[in-house]
């Protein structure tokens, strides 16, 4: 999916905003930032902005007025980001907007949030679908509604052996815990905190997160105080450069009862806005410090506070800090914390390949993405959720509401993903042929990793199916086009590859025989074909069927799912959408989310690789899981030709650790029989006993030597 993720931070500047490509799910999640943009305040908004974070200004009207406004701006940084990328509204999936955040309650009897950018208004001028308000979901589960970007933190940074620290510096300061990652065991993002004993004790292999304390918010204000509204901060921590720290304005700074509050917590505007720096300013200009005083002293508690921070609660000090935000901007303040943090490894963002400015509004795109797939967003470990929720509100585009004819506007959506434009081919008709070929090879390499976030799905059908033909079941795949090409194919390979019988594994496609070699018009669109088709194999509730369709949205198949459900089958679907209606459909849902196509709409290209990739491992695990395979050895072959003979004696060979003659030997007594003469040969028995054992095995090797 191509979404577009966007963010005004604390310090109200303006919107950040990444036009970002999505495939695949966590934690095989994948993401390409196609272009950044950011667009400035005007003046008077950002006035307006500032104006309305003080609760004495921030009147009801003002507030109305102002959520409307930014809708409006917020929606002209969207199309304007677009048209800087050199695309259109309608190759836009998603856009995944947080607003500005006008005050934030994190805990007590009132704990709410409000953010303002009338997603509506978005919606409507752009024509899509957005999705908004994400922090309201987590803070209703218990949370604190942040922070919420440690998702992307642990996307991007964790490691395998080293304790990271991705530390933001906004408005205000966050960090996320990453302890070594080893292998991510877990199958999902959200999943890994869940091994602490509670999100409120975090352990040292837990990841979690916490605002630190203020960030660029004092400074911004010190520096406007000092240049008299010239400077808006203090670009390259110049102005603090020039001053003196005041260690007792610190210590007294220090002193502030947020940085010995426990974990989880946040902070915002409502505590480190004017309200708190102006005291700090007047009280130090009474004692003669000079404004670059002030700046300086104002930059060394934020570095202060990170790092008092990291010793109070922190788990284990970090080997590297990774930090993001425009205060990985400032020398003056990454040299104080590379100071205080040593030995720790302290970089800016932008070495590791993102920009800082783009971190917040990607991470607002992939949770916005995360979103549109139902999968939960937040981390309770950070944000102190009861449990993972789904975040945000989601406001439908006006070509969702116009095309739909009455359906659920999301079902209509399923096109996107398999029909969608896909911009990094646009002008493949003008490249080199290698350039062409090379192109299509790396679309390819997204196929393993979108197959490989199904993995537990694929299983649970594997074992679904297995069990099913264990009791005398089928495996039956319906399909179209190239999808039902695909299951024929897979199941036209089973009887020479495993010696299933022809009716045990059996291939449905819309439009009979002929339309394996040919296009049969409109018999895709037939549901009533696939039902009678289904019906014709008498389907029974031993049976699997597999509906197969890239998009997720084929009448025939779903005609013939519906059908199977209704006498009983195991149902699975394999699409390259989600969500779409075949998964409504059934039992376990596999879709391998490969992007758009090289060439739009053709499916039989990445969509058709990945479909492929799970009949495989679909048809394989099973026959594994009845007994097909001794190891990795393919023990039910039958050698019926010169070929076939020759793999049986390799692999009576291999599996008996005799020499190839003596493979021939063997398999002579035993009447060519693979499995019978692995069992001779390794349990020192007659050809009857080893057929015996075998029966009694239900013809699983390993099981017949024991």
């Amino acid at each position: 999916m191509i979404v577009v993720g966007m963010i005004s931070g604390t310090s109200a500047d303006g919107i950040d905003a990444v036009i970002a490509e999505i495939t695949g799910a966590p934690p095989a999640l994948n993401w390409r930032i196609v272009k950044q943009h950011h667009a400035n305040f005007a003046p008077e908004l950002r006035a307006e902005i500032l104006a309305c974070f003080r609760p004495e200004h921030g009147t009801v009207d003002r507030l109305c007025a102002l959520n409307f406004h930014l809708g409006e701006v917020f929606a002209r940084a969207a199309l304007d980001a677009i048209a800087s990328a050199n695309l259109q509204t309608d190759q836009i999936d998603l856009i995944g907007s947080h607003g500005q955040t006008l005050w934030h309650i994190p805990s007590g009897a009132d704990a709410s949030t409000l953010q303002l950018g009338e997603a509506a208004v978005i919606a409507e001028r752009t024509g899509i679908t957005t999705i908004s308000n994400f922090r309201t979901r987590d803070m209703a589960a218990g949370g604190q509604g942040a922070p919420l970007v440690p998702y992307l933190d642990l996307l991007l940074f964790a490691h395998p052996t080293l304790t990271r620290a991705a530390q933001n510096i906004g408005g205000i300061g966050n960090v996320t815990y990453l302890p070594p990652s080893k292998e991510r065991e877990s199958g999902r993002v959200g999943e890994w905190e869940q091994v602490s004993p509670s999100p409120r004790l975090p352990v040292s292999h837990s990841p979690f997160a916490f605002d630190t304390g203020p960030g660029n918010m004092l400074m911004d204000y010190a520096t406007q105080r000092a240049t008299n509204n010239v400077l808006s901060f203090d670009r390259d921590g110049v102005l603090a450069a020039q001053g003196r720290v005041d260690d007792t304005l610190l210590r007294e700074l220090m002193q502030e009862p947020y940085l010995r509050e426990k974990p989880p917590k946040t902070t915002g505007r409502e505590l480190f806005g004017a309200q708190f720096s102006a005291p700090v300013w007047d009280r130090a200009k009474t004692r003669g410090l000079s404004d670059n005083d002030i700046v300086a002293t104002f930059t060394a508690f934020t570095a202060h506070s990170i790092a008092q921070a990291y010793r109070d609660f922190l788990p284990t000090r970090p080997d590297e800090v990774i930090v993001s935000g425009g205060g990985a901007l400032n020398p003056t303040l990454m040299r104080m914390l590379r100071d205080l943090l040593a030995p720790a490894r302290v970089i800016a963002i932008d070495e590791t390949g993102v920009a800082s400015e783009a971190k917040e509004a990607l991470a607002f795109a992939i949770l916005a993405y995360e979103t549109w797939f139902q999968r939960a967003g937040n981390l309770p470990a950070a944000t102190g959720a009861r449990h993972p929720v789904v975040l945000g509100n989601i406001t439908p585009g006006a070509s969702q509401q116009s095309a739909v004819s009455g359906q659920p506007w999301s079902v209509d959506h399923t096109a996107s993903l398999t029909e969608s434009h896909n911009p990094r081919s646009a002008e493949i008709d003008t490249l080199a042929t290698l350039d062409i070929v090379r192109l299509m090879n790396d679309e390819e390499e997204r196929v393993a990793h979108a197959v490989a976030a199904e993995t537990k799905f694929i299983a649970q059908a594997v074992d679904a199916i297995a069990e099913r033909m264990k009791r005398g079941g089928r495996l039956i795949y319906i399909g179209a086009g190239t999808s039902g090409r695909l299951g024929v194919l897979d199941a036209a390979e089973c009887p020479p590859t495993f010696s299933t019988a022809p009716h045990q594994v059996i291939g449905l496609i819309a439009g009979g025989a002929r339309a394996l070699t040919h296009s049969i018009e409109g018999a895709e669109d037939d549901a009533d074909a696939g039902a009678r088709d289904l019906a014709a194999l008498d389907v029974s509730e031993r049976d699997s069927v597999v509906g197969l369709a890239a998009s997720g949205r084929t009448p025939y198949v779903i005609g013939g799912m519906r059908e199977a459900k209704r006498r009983g089958a195991f149902v699975a679907s394999v699409a390259c959408n989600r969500p779409s209606p075949i998964e409504e459909i059934a039992d376990v849902s596999i879709a391998p989310l490969v992007g758009p196509e090289v060439i739009t709409g053709s499916t039989r290209l990445k969509a058709g690789t990945a479909q492929k990739m799970v009949l495989n491992i679909l048809s394989t695990g099973a026959m594994i899981r009845l007994g097909k395979t001794f190891g990795n050895l393919m023990v039910d072959v039958q050698a019926t030709n010169a070929k076939l003979r020759d793999r049986a004696r390799r692999i009576v060979a291999r599996a008996c650790k005799i020499a190839n003659d003596e493979a021939d030997a063997l398999l002579a007594r035993c009447n060519g029989e693979v499995k019978t003469a692995i069992v001779v040969a390794r349990a020192g028995v007659s050809p009857e006993d080893a057929r015996r054992r075998l029966h009694a095995a239900k013809g699983v090797v390993r099981a017949a030597l024991h």
